[in-house]
């Protein structure tokens, strides 16, 4: 699978249900979000994931954020308040057409378009704060591995981490699918099962390999912990790692 295959399922969502396919609740698809009850999951979220850090003692400078897979910015605009500017990055020009129609902050939000399997629209050490939730899930472990080394790449020293990732499904016949999933044959069943359809497909790397991916490169992982934002039916945890 090549990210263009992503960037063409995940456009496909931007067209036809773009907050449900950021947040696939049951009783909201074919777009029965309403949007404000969509952006104050966001909100909730962001507060959220603030206190933990602060149960961590961990502190966080408040100049550049960025959100990883920030799709219509949901996420984006719940952390416009807490920082001086938040750089949110996406695969589908759809999706961002919407963040900018969305955007409540002016230039303190910012959204950018990338189709490079790094950050180098980035430099190093830009960032005081990165967030990723439910989207590294949705790509195959190669590029999720590329995108959390150039999460390191371009978090400046003394910067924060926070991202989620299933580690395994809980029914091991999924696993048996996951090295089907990028390939031509794969791609084919989905076309004729699926038509013009997009799907959520999802992926995971086990934990102890993206813990030693991240020391292995000079991350300090401050916790690990069980999360549920993923499916049900996968083990998730969410990462929270400093340089």
């Amino acid at each position: 699978m090549k990210l263009q295959d992503l960037q063409e399922n995940w456009n496909k969502f931007g067209e036809q249900d773009p907050l449900w396919g950021i947040l696939a609740w049951p009783d909201k698809s074919q777009n029965r979000w309403e949007i404000d009850a969509f952006f104050a999951t966001g909100v909730a979220e962001i507060e959220e994931v603030l206190a933990y850090l602060e149960r961590l003692d961990v502190q966080v400078a408040r100049e550049a954020a960025l959100d990883f897979g920030c799709g219509v910015g949901r996420l984006t605009q719940a952390l416009a308040p807490h920082f001086r500017v938040v750089h949110g990055v996406d695969i589908s020009p759809a999706m961002l057409a919407l963040a900018e129609q969305y955007n409540r902050f002016g230039d303190r939000c910012r959204y950018h378009l990338n189709e490079a399997d790094d950050l180098g629209l980035f430099a190093d050490g830009s960032f005081d704060f990165i967030y990723s939730n439910i989207t590294l899930q949705h790509m195959p472990p190669r590029f999720a591995r590329a995108y959390l080394l150039e999460f390191l790449r371009v978090l400046r020293p003394g910067g924060v981490l926070v991202f989620q990732i299933p580690s395994a499904p809980r029914q091991k016949w999924r696993l048996l699918l996951q090295p089907l999933k990028p390939t031509r044959l794969w791609r084919l069943y989905r076309r004729l099962r699926y038509n013009d359809r997009p799907v959520m497909e999802m992926y995971c790397i086990p934990k102890a390999r993206v813990l030693r991916l991240l020391r292995a490169h000079g991350a300090r992982v401050v916790d690990v912990q069980p999360d549920t934002s993923a499916d049900a039916a996968w083990i998730s945890y969410r990462y929270c790692v400093t340089r």
